[in-house]
């Protein structure tokens, strides 16, 4: 990619690794599901001239926002209370290897070895932070985030099969179903919101804008604004440095702790990711590589 695509992607990905520290600020302040619905809120009102798409979408879109706004950002919300910053952006990433199980289960694409080895490496990686009791970590919190991260997977696999929606219409969509769901959760589940926003510091108001404004539109603005221009191997890899900046973010700002166990695991994670990320990208580039070769069909 040319320097302003470097620029871009780099951009993007520290812009997503620090919304991280904004989302457990917030919650940190204000009831998880209560944050959710309000930033929720705040997309669809930003995001009301992407409102139009074809009514035919319509069912394909709700079933999206509820996969992605409650199963995996509200839960997100919620989990991220329990735990740091660093764990929760390295187990984010089992998302990767979720999208190809679910692509083999439900789109009935292959995998090979490599892609396999990937999966089990992530796989053995979060047993690792499961199982190991010096951790320090809350284990139904980490399996509420790699529920978490099967539902950012199970959401991919839907806003592939409508592609004909643009990624900003799905946002303000999906803040329009899942800002009133987030509300009707809170109110079940939550208590004395509406004191504590009042009440709330200043830096929450900031993670509320930074999640809203700078993650959210700028982030996935700049993110379709290079898939619409380079190749997607082009881009794809740039999305690895997510979990590090996340991590530095976490140690330099909150004070994270690093262990041996969540470098150990997390190492594995992040190794898995990779190889199943490197892959897709040599397999990519080699079939372009044959399709050149062949010429146009005649």
């Amino acid at each position: 990619m040319p320097l302003i695509g470097v620029v871009a992607a780099l951009a993007t990905v520290t812009l997503w690794g620090c919304n991280f520290v904004a989302v457990k600020v917030a919650v940190t302040e204000v009831p998880p599901y209560f944050v959710t619905a309000i930033r929720f809120a705040l997309l669809a009102i930003l995001l009301a001239p992407f409102l139009r798409v074809p009514k035919e979408r319509t069912k394909d879109i709700a079933g999206y926002a509820l996969i992605m706004g409650v199963g995996h950002f509200s839960l997100l919300f919620y989990a991220i209370q329990f735990l740091d910053i660093s764990t929760t952006g390295i187990v984010l990433q089992l998302g990767t290897p979720f999208v190809v199980l679910l692509a083999w289960l439900m789109l009935k694409e292959t995998f090979g070895v490599w892609r396999m080895a990937g999966m089990a490496m992530a796989f053995i990686g979060i047993v690792i932070l499961i199982g190991v009791p010096t951790a320090g970590v809350d284990v139904v919190a980490l399996l509420i985030l790699v529920f978490v991260a099967a539902m950012w997977a199970l959401g991919s696999i839907r806003a592939k099969q409508i592609p004909d929606v643009s990624p900003f219409s799905l946002i303000a969509w999906m803040g329009l179903i899942v800002a009133p769901v987030a509300l009707g959760m809170s109110f079940l589940f939550e208590a004395d919101q509406m004191t504590r926003v009042i009440s709330a510091p200043p830096r929450f108001w900031y993670g509320l804008t930074y999640m809203t404004l700078a993650s959210s539109i700028a982030g996935y603005g700049l993110w379709y604004w290079l898939l619409n221009r380079y190749d997607v191997t082009a881009v794809a890899p740039y999305n690895l440095l997510v979990p590090l900046i996340a991590v530095g973010s976490g140690v330099t700002v909150m004070g994270d702790e690093l262990t041996l166990t969540k470098l150990i695991g997390g190492g594995m994670i992040l190794g898995g990711v990779a190889l199943i990320t490197v892959r897709q990208m040599v397999l990519a580039r080699r079939a372009r590589r044959i399709s050149t070769l062949q010429g146009p069909p005649t």
